[in-house]
């Protein structure tokens, strides 16, 4: 009969090469996304924006509590904002949360949350950084974001930085590109109404609507940089991302 200690180590090398072949296909995944982002780089003149248009600053526990004040000075009268998340590269648990205020005169700001260096929850700029995310969530306001926030936020509730649900407007920007896309792209030969075409197509002619995107399957997720890439021709550089 088996021992428990001989179940116990069994149980354990199991769990080991679970977290190993995870760990691997993470970084596999990682080096493919680097491969590709580096393709793109090559083929795609860079999406950029002008230094000169916003402010970056990141809360952790070293931030000032004049800096925090700036900040919810600011988002006291902002009602528009994107919101988007990061993970560590290495866990793979939610690290950075990163909101951008879309103001109506620049220069706006991109706050960038350092989760795993917030102060203790007992701390006056604890409770500072608990205040913005109230002017954040309020009533009235509107946040666009590239995937479910509710899905992506939810890991981290346990550490009282705001609740739920969020009284603000949360636009999922990735639920409704595809059908945008769709309308927005322009007709190929064969799918062209009759009335706006003047070229007579054989009965061998096939759809080309299907090469203007990258995704084969209609459910499939578009990332956002894709979405730049098919629209406006730009590359979206993901490489600090990677290094999150």
């Amino acid at each position: 009969m088996p021992s428990h200690t001989s179940s116990s180590s069994y149980t354990s090398k199991n769990s080991n090469s679970d977290s190993g072949g995870k760990s691997q296909n993470r970084h596999r995944r990682h080096v493919r996304l680097e491969e590709q982002n580096n393709h793109y780089r090559r083929n795609y003149r860079p999406f950029t924006i002008p230094s000169s248009f916003y402010n970056i600053v990141h809360v952790h526990r070293f931030t000032s509590i004049d800096t925090i004040s700036t900040l919810i000075n600011h988002f006291e009268s902002c009602y528009r904002y994107s919101i988007d998340t990061e993970s560590d590269r290495l866990t793979n648990e939610l690290s950075l949360i990163q909101v951008h205020s879309i103001p109506q005169h620049l220069p706006s700001f991109i706050v960038l949350v350092e989760l795993n260096h917030l102060p203790a929850s007992d701390t006056v700029l604890f409770e500072k950084i608990k205040l913005l995310f109230c002017f954040l969530f309020r009533l009235g306001n509107i946040i666009f974001s590239w995937g479910s926030m509710h899905t992506e936020l939810a890991p981290v509730i346990h550490i009282n930085l705001f609740t739920r649900p969020s009284l603000a407007l949360v636009i999922n920007l990735q639920d409704a590109f595809p059908g945008w896309y769709s309308r927005a792209q322009p007709f190929c030969k064969v799918c062209r109404p009759v009335q706006l075409s003047t070229t007579f197509m054989s009965s061998n002619s096939s759809c080309t609507c299907s090469n203007n995107s990258p995704y084969v399957n209609q459910g499939e997720k578009w990332s956002l940089q894709n979405a730049i890439r098919y629209t406006a021709n730009l590359f979206l550089d993901k490489s600090a991302t990677r290094r999150t």
